[in-house]
């Protein structure tokens, strides 16, 4: 070998590089929701009424797929339930990473003890002297400072309290001077005043989580500024925002900087969408490239053009009242993205920090002000001064990364032809003037316009590479069609697909193949053996290393991927070990033997794996997110096999070899003479091609039958969708603890739900429903509710037949008694639009004086006398529960919000409810919002708090498998298909090779589809049974994992093929064609490789099947099955195929002729 040295130094480096990556894999490899189990977010798309669910569902899950997991590595599904939700489902994160999450929430949670909610706060108030007493100073022991705060809210409490009722009995008494009462009223009117400011400032000593974790995910990248001739570098924005959190709670800088040091462990841990967050950002972002021309400031002088008459108003209204309540129909405020973005000295810094409107109207002519901590921008809301989608149809055609005219990073975009005759229409009409350009509504760069723009253009701004990235992405990925909730609806721990037994059962199934290949490679081929494991070993690393590199989260099809590529490098190996074994036994030393078995299988085992790699890259770079990560991980292992045969492999035997001075190595057939002559046979197999023939159309036709025969029976709730049921089991009397609930394990509810198929024709669909624990317990199989999806469509059918199943487990809650409840009118009804920012203005409550602002245009429902009293969360989930089911899919969304008037948020006797749906305001049309909103409203909380009802969630589902993943599949594989016949063709130099690969596929393919069929007749006819229960036979559906096998297999069969037709390749030498004694020695000649690696591959597969456990079972059964039929096409069809008969016979005629005039003449 030359440069040896360099190559041991190659070969050291990249195992070294791998094992860098990859180890511990357990905190490196991302595991998929089918292995490690998954986190489900739901939620709503807000639909207009003048477009179709069933158009703007799929655009919206096509964007956030291309968003979120554009290379389909981080298998994320996304999946419509209902009419108008959304169920997003991600892995969830290794096992190191959890728990410094959970620690860090931990010491999150005893920073927060403080916190008080202020409907909480409200009711203490309300609460008797003594009971509010003994609240008050349970809440004030954190500190002197909060106990003197709320002790101050509640004199001022007392004292309003007071002056109202005394002004209540005054109004009542005709004899009082109206100058008395409007003195007491003033009076009562300020003493309100005093404990508002009051109750804030006692709200305002407790810090909340939400406001330390925001001050945590700022960004800490400082900026570093010119002062003159120094450099100055400015803290970052999370340093800023925590050490004013430091200064406004000096009590809490111990357990704060606790709080830092836990969650920057589990920041810097942590990877990109290893926390629901990281998936919320990319949801909640709508994609939305936006244009607007800025006011100008009225104190601008002559530069101001385009002011506001109302400027000085907005700005009162925005700090008083926030962004959403000041705007004007004409012009509103958006928030500026980054503030750090327009300031470039210590100066600049401190005036913005000082004055931020005299700041920004001085230096860049905006008109611009602060609330809480926050910059906002007034721009124009007019047709003719912004560029909206709401205007007119247009889009991004691509966003990239490029830099401004300082040569910092920018973002570039381009604009399709609707988008730039808008943007130059725009720009066109307003030059000179200030044009903010927004994503999401937050304003990125303000540019003067110097002259007209059209289809292209750059966001400026002071941007960090991550940044930049997710901006490129959330434009390159398209805008979202419909809106989404601004938080998910639920948000729960999903258990593992194949549940943590059957995983176990996996892998330990999985260990024990590896041990007996392994040892079996070295008994068969000692020393040989012991350098295939070796490099097996090295393979095993390299896969590791790249997968961890790549980020790529590890599935079950990409463990079939990677069962492949082992098989391939155990097939590899063979086939070089097989060749020495030939060399050597035609006398050649040791080392001339390696050097030409190298050789000579150099070819067989890259055109194998470059066939396999020309499918993975078309399935990469044409098919959908499905099936392109499953691409990407059996690419990987194409490579890595590839490096581990023909580099490792040969520089370990070169070491023994030549620098070891090895003189023999024994192979078992050659100490074993039977042995070596049973693997060297004189078969005569084109004489048997009508006996394989006959087979083989047999079982293609077999196969075919099934297929018909079964139709859409065979595919699994992924392609058809259908039915999903939330299980929830009722509480635990034996425990006081509220949220204690009974328990079972997984494989216990997958009995009794599968069982129910056996004897009822119309639910024998439920033999094959995935069952999966919702927030299991720490075996990740026990749970308290169970998530269950099946293929039947018909909901009136699985929903009463799981109730009859689980009747004495189910939580059947009471109806509870209310005044009005049985009214069913909501304009008779305590139901009240909500017009006031007080809650107890709108409901003639006058003491609740909770904080409604966030309802406005809603509408408030009064439950008083509830009986027997309830808690705030058994309330809530009895709303939302039947929220959820099909009387209400037409009101899911609306934000929700409960307030407790009389008893605690533990039993509340009496509270408020109020529910806010945007797209339906009070204050728009009160007429629509009175049938839509408020007596949907009253409906929903008669059917789910006056009645009684069990606690099933029965809702329907759509395939997870978008439609077009099936013209796309087929797509990618014809093209596969077609790559390879050019490449086989261009290689062996005749298309009949190529035909016969071909042939072999279709073969393969067919079969094993038409025997999972099979499988499930099988079960269901009785004359099998006893067959079906020996062979371990199932009704196996085809689901994804069913796909990748199906894909494993196609480059199983190809390398198995290509191996044989290469051999074919060498025999005829320079003969045009492949004679019969050619193709014959050819397929007898490589018997023995073909028999020890479909044997290894095998017996690994044949464990898994048996002792997998039944998560694995319908994808073991397939690569069973296709081992078998692999390895039979690419001896008695492909190779028979390639003979020619027609040079075959008149060759021979030639010989002959050629004979007889050899013969000497007789006459």
């Amino acid at each position: 070998m030359r440069h040896y040295g360099r190559n041991i130094i190659i070969a050291f480096a990249l195992i070294l590089l791998a094992l860098w990556q990859a180890f511990p894999p357990s905190e490196r490899i991302g595991l998929g929701k089918d292995l490690r189990g998954g986190a489900s977010l739901i939620y709503s798309v807000e639909i207009g009424s003048t477009e179709s669910a069933g158009e703007v569902i799929p655009q919206v899950i096509e964007v956030l797929k291309n968003r979120i997991d554009p290379d389909g590595l981080f298998e994320i599904s996304i999946v419509r339930q209902g009419q108008d939700r959304l169920e997003i489902t991600m892995p969830l994160p290794s096992e190191k990473v959890s728990q410094l999450k959970a620690a860090f929430e931990e010491e999150l949670a005893k920073l927060s003890v403080t916190s008080i909610d202020e409907n909480e706060f409200e009711r203490i108030m309300r609460l008797p002297q003594d009971e509010r007493d003994a609240k008050l100073a349970e809440l004030g022991q954190v500190s002197e400072t909060v106990n003197n705060a709320l002790r101050e809210a509640a004199s001022a409490f007392t004292e309003a309290q007071q002056l109202r009722q005394q002004l209540i009995l005054f109004e009542q008494n005709v004899d009082i001077a109206d100058e008395i009462k409007d003195d007491l009223a003033i009076k009562a009117a300020e003493a309100e005043i005093r404990y508002e400011v009051a109750r804030d400032a006692a709200l305002a000593t407790a810090i909340s989580r939400e406001e330390v974790k925001r001050a945590l995910e700022r960004s800490t990248e400082q900026k570093i500024i010119r002062d003159g001739d120094d450099v100055i570098t400015l803290d970052s924005p999370r340093k800023r925002a925590l050490d004013g959190i430091r200064q406004q709670y000096p009590e809490i800088e111990d357990q704060l900087n606790r709080v830092i040091e836990a969650y920057d462990e589990y920041s810097a841990n942590r990877k990109s969408l290893d926390d629901t967050s990281d998936l919320k950002r990319l949801v909640q972002a709508s994609g939305v490239l936006s244009f607007r021309i800025t006011v100008d400031p009225q104190s601008g002088g002559a530069g101001s053009v385009v002011t506001h008459p109302d400027e000085q108003r907005l700005r009162e209204q925005l700090i008083e009242k926030g962004p959403k309540q000041a705007g004007a129909r004409d012009a509103r405020w958006f928030k500026i993205n980054k503030a750090d973005s327009w300031y470039k000295s210590v100066q600049d810094y401190d005036r913005m920090i000082a004055d931020p409107a005299s700041y920004f109207a001085s230096n860049y002519n905006y008109v611009v002000e602060e609330y809480n901590g926050d910059y906002y921008m007034l721009c124009w809301d007019t047709r003719d001064m912004r560029m909206t989608n709401d205007d007119a149809r247009w889009k991004v055609s691509r966003a990239y990364q490029t830099s401004d005219q300082l040569g910092r990073p920018a973002i570039g975009f381009e604009m399709d032809p609707a988008g730039a005759a808008r943007l130059g229409e725009l720009t066109g009409n307003n030059e000179q003037n200030n044009m903010a350009v927004l994503l999401d509504d937050e304003v990125y760069t303000a540019p003067n316009l110097n002259a007209r723009i059209t289809n292209r253009g750059i966001i400026e701004g002071d941007f960090s590479i991550e940044e930049i990235n997710y901006i490129i992405r959330v434009l390159g990925a398209g805008s979202l069609q419909a809106k989404l909730s601004p938080e998910p609806l639920s948000e729960n721990t999903i258990a593992p697909d194949l549940g943590k037994d059957n995983l176990d059962a996996g892998v330990d199934a999985g260990k024990w193949a590896l041990i007996i290949v392994s040892g079996f490679m070295l008994v068969y081929y000692m020393g040989y053996g012991f350098v295939a494991v070796l490099c097996l070993a090295a393979n095993a690393i390299l896969i590791l290393g790249a997968l961890a590199l790549s980020r790529a989260s590890l599935t079950l099809p990409g463990i079939a991927g990677i069962i492949l590529t082992f098989g391939m490098a155990v097939d590899a190996n063979v086939l070089i070990f097989e060749r020495i074994r030939e060399e050597l036994n035609n006398g050649l030393d040791l080392r001339q033997a390696v050097r030409l078995g190298y050789e000579k299988a150099l070819s067989s085992i890259v055109d194998g794996n470059v066939t396999n790699l020309i499918v993975c890259l078309v399935l990469a770079n044409v098919g959908t997110q499905e099936i392109r990560g499953f691409a990407i991980t059996l690419g990987i292992g194409v490579v890595c096999t590839m490096v581990s045969a023909l580099f490792f492999s040969h520089i370990i035997m070169v070491t023994l070899v030549d620098k070891l001075r090895f003189r023999k190595m024994a192979m078992l057939p050659m100490i074993v003479k039977p042995i070596e002559r049973i693997l060297h046979p004189n078969i005569n197999w084109i004489g048997l091609r009508w006996v394989t023939v006959f087979i083989s159309l047999f079982f293609v036709g077999l196969g075919i039958t099934m297929v018909v025969t079964q139709g859409s029976k065979m595919l699994d709730t992924e392609f058809r969708g259908g039915t999903q049921v939330t299980l929830t089991f009722m509480k635990n009397a034996d425990t006081p603890d509220p949220d204690d609930r009974l328990t079972m394990p997984r494989p216990e509810v997958e009995e009794i739900i599968h069982s129910l198929g056996d004897d009822n024709v119309a639910l024998e669909a439920m033999r094959n429903a995935e069952v999966l624990p919702i927030n299991p317990r720490e075996d990740g199989l026990t749970a308290d509710t169970f998530s269950i999806k099946t293929t039947l469509t018909n909901r009136d059918q699985v929903g009463p037949a799981i109730v009859s199943a689980f009747r004495d487990l189910l939580d059947v809650p009471p109806p509870l008694e209310f005044e009005d409840s049985q009214v069913p009118d909501s304009a008779a009804a305590p139901v009240y639009p909500i017009i006031e920012p007080r809650l107890g203005e709108n409901i003639n409550l006058p003491e609740v004086r909770n904080d409604a602002t966030e309802f406005v245009g809603g509408v408030a429902i009064v439950l008083n006398n509830i009986s027997p009293p309830q808690s705030e969360d058994q309330i809530r989930d009895r709303i939302a529960r039947t929220r959820q089911k099909d009387d209400f899919n037409d009101i899911v969304g609306r934000k929700l919000a409960i307030v407790t008037i009389d008893g605690s948020p533990d039993e509340i006797e009496s509270c408020v409810i109020m529910v806010y749906d945007p797209t339906i305001d009070y204050f728009v049309n009160a007429d629509i919002w009175r049938s839509e909103v408020a007596q949907r409203e009253w409906e929903l909380i008669a059917a789910s708090l006056a009645n009684s009802s069990d606690q099933l969630s029965v809702q329907s589902f759509s395939p997870a498998i978008a439609e077009n993943f099936r013209a796309t599949a087929v797509a990618a594989v014809m093209l596969s298909l077609l790559l390879i016949l050019i490449y086989i063709w261009v290689r062996f130099g005749s298309v009949r090779y190529s035909a016969a690969a071909i042939v072999a596929l279709a073969h393969d393919v067919l079969i094993v589809i038409g025997l999972i069929a099979f499988a499930e007749i099988m079960y269901e006819h009785h004359i099998f049974d006893g067959f079906a229960q020996w062979a371990k036979i199932e009704p196996f559906k085809i689901d994804l994992n069913l796909v990748a096998a199906l894909l494993t297999l196609i480059g199983y069969s190809l390398n198995d093929t290509i191996v044989i037709m290469d051999r074919i390749r060498e025999n005829r030498g320079k003969l045009p064609y492949a004679s019969k004694a050619v193709v014959n020695r050819s397929i007898n000649e490589t018997i023995s490789r073909t028999l020890v690696t479909s044997g290894t591959t095998l017996l690994a597969v044949l464990l898994l099947y048996i002792d997998g456990g039944p998560g694995v079972h319908a994808f073991s059964y397939a690569l069973l099955v296709g081992v078998l039929v692999g390895t039979y096409s690419s001896i008695a069809v492909a190779s028979p195929l390639v003979w020619s008969r027609k040079h075959d016979l008149s060759e021979r005629r030639k010989r002959e002729e050629e004979e007889l005039n050899a013969l000497p003449n007789q006459e």
